[in-house]
């Protein structure tokens, strides 16, 4: 039996649904993944993550709108350092350029 704890988290995303799923491929890199509706089922090394997109909201910030989703992340069979490799590959797909 596998003595590997689940890990779960969520981040607020600022992206729209649209850019999700656009990046996704990317942000998966070498990981097996399938798409069902709004979660995402991927697998990292000898385990499984199960990535839930939340509903698109928007942010307003005076006269701006900021979209964003809250993603849910849920590891299974994920060592830490796997987990953290992974995010950090994940994470770095979505990061946008700035001034």
């Amino acid at each position: 039996m596998d003595s590997t704890p689940d890990i779960q988290y969520a981040d607020d995303m600022g992206l729209t649904h649209g850019d999700f799923f656009r990046l996704l491929p990317s942000a998966m890199g070498e990981h097996p993944f399938r798409v069902e509706g709004n979660t995402v089922y991927g697998e990292v090394h000898d385990g499984t993550v199960e990535i839930n997109l939340g509903e698109q909201q928007v942010r307003r910030i005076a006269l701006m709108e900021i979209p964003y989703a809250k993603v849910s992340f849920h590891f299974r069979g994920v060592s830490q350092v796997q987990q953290e490799a992974f995010k950090e590959y994940f994470d770095l797909r979505f990061q946008r350029g700035g001034g």
